[in-house]
């Protein structure tokens, strides 16, 4: 009986010890900011990260779920507070929380920096389309949360022929055999000469929505590169080395109909959508890739920085919610003895003891940013706030 009371002390030992290093010390900031919304400072007692967490209630029918695209066309970079600022500027609504968004060209990768690599939708504009089809989320207008699997099925007719459409507003480098560029790129399509064709495409009604079908007309063809874009319609780009019987049929005066739409059909409903990399919580559980990888680590050094992005230690920025929130976190990093930074594992982790159940993983590093009432509140590891792709934002209705 002693051997068994000493056996149910040492667990219970476990058990508390266990409890105990769960978790961290929440510090409430900018408190009545707005009703609904609850902001705070997170110490995770694990490891050394600190990371600022924004929670909105769902249930609160004065916020909003919005993104922005920065310099208001794909080319270009912006900090998330300048885009913040911009947006309150509108006037309808006020931006009380906003975060770096998702991947892309951070450089200028031969005058395409400021593109994006997964789903952007802002306001019902289809702007870039999902690439990483698992790590999407998006809001309906009717305030619907959705991070279903999302995929693009685009085509154009032509004649009797059909040509399946790859990407919107891409590099021309990303894998995609067609592309159409839009005047959300920019000015042109800052394409080569030598790797294929363009066609010029006249009395298409902008802008491009989820859900898309119309008429369009053939207004020219070029094989010089980077065509200029037309304001009223735009340029679709075909890889020289494409073989279909389509591309003959391309010629100044013909006609034909562009049909767009996303997959699941309750993603053609989407106001605002914004794709990531990787996902990190589904139904509650944990990526299993992620976990698979973290118990496979032999040795785990906290703050450790790896050349395997997923188990470094690195300032994160994550969204993710449940029935009743939306969670918008930025753990910083690289910042021995204030904040080292987290794995992708550990983020997920805490995202669960916030009470995520589906969560995606947004850009990170250096682009890691927290903004409230258009100032940054958290350190970024750059020493200073860096012009990201596109922003998240939580808006209040302007009373």
């Amino acid at each position: 009986m002693r051997k068994f009371r000493v056996i149910i002390c040492l667990l219970l030992l476990l058990m508390i010890a266990t409890v105990t290093q769960a978790g961290g010390e929440k510090k409430a900031l900018f408190q009545d900011l707005a009703p609904g919304l609850h902001l705070y400072r997170y110490d995770w007692d694990v490891e050394t990260c600190v990371l600022y967490v924004a929670e909105m209630s769902r249930h609160e029918s004065s916020l909003h779920f919005e993104v922005m695209l920065a310099n208001a066309q794909v080319l270009g970079k912006e900090t998330v507070r300048s885009m913040a600022n911009r947006r309150t500027q509108r006037g309808d609504r006020r931006v009380l929380v906003a975060v770096n968004g998702g991947f892309g060209v951070l450089g200028d990768m031969r005058g395409y920096g400021g593109v994006l690599e997964n789903l952007h939708i802002q306001d019902g504009e289809l702007i870039t389309q999902p690439t990483d089809t698992e790590a999407c989320f998006g809001v309906t207008e009717s305030g619907e949360f959705l991070s279903t699997p999302v995929q693009m099925k685009a085509s154009l007719q032509i004649g009797t022929h059909t040509l399946p459409l790859g990407c919107i507003n891409q590099r021309r480098l990303d894998g995609c055999q067609v592309t159409l560029y839009t005047p959300r790129l920019g000015e042109s399509t800052h394409t080569n000469r030598r790797r294929g064709s363009e066609v010029i495409l006249g009395g298409l009604p902008l802008p491009l929505t989820p859900d898309y079908t119309h008429a369009y007309r053939v207004a020219g063809v070029s094989r010089d590169g980077n065509s200029a874009i037309p304001r009223d319609g735009a340029v679709l780009w075909i890889n020289a080395r494409l073989k279909d019987a389509s591309i003959s049929q391309f010629d100044a005066g013909a006609g034909g109909t562009l049909t767009l739409t996303l997959s699941p059909p309750e993603w053609n409903q989407v106001r605002h959508a914004i794709g990531g990399r990787l996902r990190l919580l589904k139904d509650g559980k944990i990526n299993e890739t992620l976990a698979e990888m973290h118990h496979a680590e032999k040795r785990h050094t906290p703050g450790k920085r790896a050349s395997m992005l997923n188990l470094s230690h690195e300032p994160r920025t994550a969204l993710g919610y449940n029935a009743d929130k939306l969670f918008l976190v930025v753990a910083d990093g690289r910042q021995p003895k204030y904040s080292n930074g987290l794995t992708l594992y550990e983020l997920a982790s805490i995202l669960i003891e916030l009470g995520a159940t589906e969560a995606i993983n947004l850009d990170g590093g250096s682009s890691s940013t927290f903004v409230v009432n258009g100032e940054v509140a958290n350190k970024p590891s750059g020493q200073q706030e860096r012009d990201v792709l596109n922003a998240v934002f939580i808006t209040a209705d302007v009373q």
